[in-house]
């Protein structure tokens, strides 16, 4: 049998089956879990968390604190669903959670049997004998909310980037008239708003706006937004920001499937988000068919849902009676109205009066009955509390006033979230009911105000000149709801033992008796009454339970005349999969992969590549081996004996200029930049803080005042930050202007007995003459096809070198060139190779916890430069005997190997380590295995015999000390 199709703006003619809990449902397109299943008659939704209580739906959106789902099977199994925005697919497999082992029979609601004992703390004051190991398997069996899969597949978010001019979050009356006044003012809009349609109240509150009944309005603003090109985004939180970087998450459907991050940097954010109804506390006020009012309105406009037959509304506003007569033309039958004021005199009264529906004035719900669900509500005057009456229903609509949903403001808010207005950061501001407006007229007028002041406010920062306002733009608004008169009211009278019923935070059973108990216990402040209680903790965070709480705790404490402060929110605003809070860093895109441009000819000719940093250089050539040990070799042996190339765009470039870049850098280096003459270089070594290595490389002296500084490629981030964080300490830099310009140069670089000759024959005839009389260490700047090439002469593989700086645009052709004629590339594992023959520093030397005097550099220290870090290198613990000092090693016999992290002990006490093998490598130029430790200073007399055992790989060899220079110690063939 097919089921009846519904009336409901948000819903379509197509039929969805589904499964919750075993059992087949059928809804339509456009249906959520919580429509879908309330048009079926479902009343029970889920379990409490600490007593296991029965729950039903409190509420449509986001704040539910009850209806939480599981879809599942995998691959997309996800839990913690708020059933009201979950939209139902075909096939979807929903399942209740905190329940054993079904829904209805839930063997832990034993644990209500015992609720005396579960009071607010319990958790501080029990579980200590004999050890909460005793406990703790049971208590985390039963803890929590929906389990967590450990299948779950989801696809990593898709993440944008967006910049506006103004970012309008919400899409509700306020939301759609700012948006609109700012498109007209001449500004670029983005919209999001996390309902999967735009209208807010509008779905269900008359009025007519600008001659259109409210739901023509919003489909005629939504029209008029497009053509002003304003980018709406459905189904889209704001869930958090940092300055005006705005975070805000796409969830398609409700599932953290197909879902997207927006980084959205913007110039204003106008935060119109409305307003979140309230709860009233009474005994058993969590059965199942106690309902926020306007949930009930939003269940019946857009899916076209009865929430119940014969229903009670209760609260403290006139909207009471509005909402009443929306019911009723809805087919729902409005038994009663219960009202907290003393008198209300309305037209709607009087008119439901006569159409025969009792309106109690000075009345309150004490307590709901039912077994299972709401069947009748016990009522009393509040004069006389004792004196109560029953009325049957079976639902309770319930409304205690209205909060702002604040969303973003709260985090930006610059003072405690108190009443129902946002104070907010100064380039936002909080506008409709998220204002404190709660009648259309004022609503529409915020919003459109806010959208002009927004607009006018960016552009006129930017220097563009904002259209003029037309006057006639503004919005004529006829008809809506009444003010509401709110006379806050939030808990009924009760006895002590049935407060202990009375519940204020669904979620997690916390109950008027559990705001006692703190107050009686001395908790005061609201942060520490949440903690102490769990009071707005879970998934709900505090919407529908923070000023309730607040509001009954100041009560409590003889302060209920004064503005009740709630607890600070946090982002995120909704719940979010952690996948989904990552956005695209994880797994293989955790961190970013950056390529120069010459990864693709490296991939194309055999390269393989390897990470360096957020870098990718090739580790070595499968033409030259089928490893990389074998291919390092041939590659090493071939620059020793001809020549080769080798990618160094990755290494880190930051020029330093300005008036006082020389004083700057001789801050930062172990030796003096300003001793650089223009067009020389030096090799300088920096410190950190502590006296220990940072890093090395070279400067190059461009001119007077301008200096380019090379570190090494997994350095270069830590080495910028450190540079800008020195320059912004101290005034006397202030002129000093940095800038990283690693992308902006590649680097070749060519060694080898023939790399003047050949790149004399590439170059051409100017670079012949330049490069024959280029010194070590000296560099020169020409042209080569038009566009700028610095050549450099220094040496990190022991051999006559030049490195080519260049510009992308020219790279390939370079290194295509080179390679034509028979400079063949080689990779990062021959350049190490090549380095440890030099005896060159490499990154298992720089780890941190090394000083130049570590290093063998002890002439550099000795110059007296007071640099950064300089003081502390006096410290006597960087001069005892145990401190390392670096060292060559060779193997005592033939064709003996060790390998890098080695541990080295001396022969007589082979258990107590005094160093380690930082690198170690077979040497083509040598026929042996030469390496590179650092050893206690009392052991590194050269010769000394010591062994380097590998309990790892089950090796031991006997090594002897050398000097750290195992090719050419003269240096002959690099100066050459």
């Amino acid at each position: 049998m097919k089921t009846p199709r519904r009336a409901g703006l948000r819903l379509g003619d197509r039929r969805i089956n589904f499964r919750f809990d075993g059992r087949s449902y059928q809804g339509f397109a456009g249906d959520t879990a919580a429509s879908a299943l309330l048009a079926a008659g479902t009343r029970l939704f889920g379990r409490s968390v600490k007593y296991r209580r029965r729950r039903g739906l409190l509420s449509a959106g986001t704040e539910e604190p009850n209806g939480l789902l599981t879809v599942d099977p995998g691959p997309f199994c996800i839990s913690n669903l708020p059933a009201p925005c979950l939209e139902i697919q075909e096939d979807m497999q929903l399942v209740s959670q905190n329940r054993w082992p079904t829904l209805r029979f839930d063997f832990a609601a034993l644990i209500g049997l015992g609720g005396s004992l579960w009071t607010a703390g319990f958790y501080y004051k029990t579980f200590m004998w004999p050890s909460w190991h005793f406990y703790e398997g049971i208590v985390r069996r039963l803890a929590g909310l929906g389990a967590v899969a450990s299948d779950a597949k989801l696809e990593p978010p898709w993440v944008e980037h967006i910049d506006c001019d103004v970012l309008v979050t919400g899409a509700g009356p306020a939301g759609l008239a700012a948006a609109l006044a700012a498109a007209r003012s001449g500004a670029r809009v983005v919209v999001c708003e996390r309902e999967p349609a735009p209208g807010g109240e509008l779905d269900f509150e008359d009025a007519v706006i600008d001659g259109h009944a409210s739901p023509a309005w919003v489909r005629a603003t939504i029209d008029q937004l497009k053509s002003h090109s304003v980018r709406i985004l459905i189904n889209t939180a704001v869930v958090g920001s940092s300055g005006k970087l705005v975070i805000a998450h796409c969830e398609p459907g409700g599932l953290a499937k197909d879902a997207i991050v927006y980084r959205i940097k913007c110039g204003a954010l106008v935060i119109a988000t409305g307003s979140i109804e309230q709860p009233i506390a009474f005994v058993d006020n969590d059965l199942p068919g106690v309902m926020l009012l306007q949930a009930a309105e939003r269940y019946l406009a857009r899916y076209g849902v009865r929430v119940g037959r014969d229903v009670v509304v209760f609260g403290c506003h006139d909207r009471l009676y509005v909402s009443a007569r929306r019911l009723i033309r809805g087919g729902i039958n409005v038994v009663a109205i219960v009202d907290t004021r003393p008198e209300c005199k309305t037209v709607e009264r009087t008119a439901l009066e006569v159409s025969g529906v009792r309106c109690l004035t000075g009345h309150t719900v004490v307590a709901a009955l039912g077994r299972h669900s709401v069947r009748c509500v016990r009522i009393a005057q509040l004069d006389t509390p004792d004196a109560t009456q029953d009325i049957v229903c079976d639902s309770l609509l319930v409304s205690g006033g209205w909060t702002s949903d604040a969303c973003a403001a709260l985090h930006l808010a610059t003072g405690p979230n108190q009443g129902l207005a946002v104070s907010a950061a100064e380039w936002s501001v909080a506008v409709g009911a998220a204002n404190g407006m709660l009648e259309l007229p004022a609503v529409i007028s915020d919003g459109h105000q806010a959208g002009v002041d927004a607009a006018i406010r960016v552009q006129s920062s930017t220097g563009h000149k904002p259209l003029p306002v037309n006057p006639s733009s503004r919005i004529d608004v006829v008809g809506g709801d009444p003010p509401p008169r709110h006379q806050p009211f939030w808990r009924s009278p009760a006895s002590r033992k049935e407060e202990k019923r009375q519940f204020v935070d669904l979620q997690n059973d916390v109950t008027v008796a559990d705001l006692r108990q703190a107050f009686e216990q001395g908790f005061r402040d609201i942060e520490h009454v949440k903690r102490f209680t769990a009071l707005g903790f879970g998934t709900e965070q505090g919407r529908t339970s923070a000023v309730v709480g607040a509001a009954i705790l100041a009560e409590l404490s003889g302060n209920d005349d004064k503005v009740a402060r709630t607890s600070r929110r946090r982002p995120p605003f909704k719940p979010a999969t952690l996948g989904l809070i990552a956005g695209h860093r994880q797994g293989l895109s955790l961190r970013p992969k950056r390529h120069t441009a010459l990864q693709a000819w490296h991939v194309e000719n055999g390269g393989e590549m390897e990470d360096a940093g957020l870098w990718q250089r090739p580790r070595y050539y499968h033409g030259n081996g089928a490893d990389p040990v074998a291919a390092s070799l041939v590659e090493a042996a071939r620059v020793r004996e001809s020549g080769g190339i080798l990618d160094g765009s990755t290494l880190g470039k930051i020029e330093v200029a300005g008036a006082g870049a020389a004083a700057f850098l001789d801050r930062i280096y172990l030796t003096r930049a300003s001793t650089i003459s223009p067009g020389r270089s030096k090799y300088m070594l920096m410190l950190r803080e502590d006296g220990m290595v940072l890093d090395d490389g070279i400067v190059m002296c461009l001119g007077p005042d301008h200096y380019l500084a090379t570190v090494s490629t997994s350095h270069a981030d830590h080495v910028l930050s450190h540079f800008e964080f020195h320059r912004d300490l101290a005034p006397v830099h202030r002129n000093v202007v940095i800038a990283d310009l690693t992308e902006a140069w590649h680097v070749i670089a060519v060694a080898g007995p023939r790399s003047r000759d050949v790149l004399s024959q590439i170059l051409g005839e100017f670079w012949r003459e330049k490069l024959s009389g280029l010194a070590h260490m000296g560099f020169v700047t020409g042209r080569w096809q038009d566009q700028t090439l610095r050549v450099l002469r220094a040496s990190f593989s022991g051999e006559l070198a030049f490195e080519l700086h260049c510009r992308a645009s020219i790279a390939v052709p370079l290194f295509q060139a080179l390679v034509n004629e028979d400079m063949l590339p080689y990779g990062t594992e021959a350049l190490d190779v090549l380095r440890i023959e030099k005896g060159y520093l490499t990154s298992s030397e720089l780890n941190g916890q090394t000083t130049p005097e570590d290093l063998g550099m002890e002439s550099m220290v000795n110059l007296g430069n007071p640099c950064i870090g300089r003081a502390l290198l006096d410290r006597p613990g960087l001069h005892r005997p145990q401190r390392p000092r670096l060292v060559g090693l060779r193997a005592n016999g033939p064709g003996q190997s060790f390998a890098a992290g080695a541990l080295i002990t001396t022969t007589a006490e082979q258990n107590l380590s005094c160093g380690h093998v930082t690198s170690a490598t077979f040497s083509p130029a040598l026929g042996e295995w030469v390496g590179l430790a650092l050893v206690a200073r009392r052991h590194c007399h050269e010769s000394t015999t010591l062994l380097a055992r590998d309990p790892v790989r089950g090796r031991e060899t006997t090594v002897r000390t050398v000097p750290p220079v195992h090719f050419d110690p003269s240096g002959k063939r690099m100066k050459s």
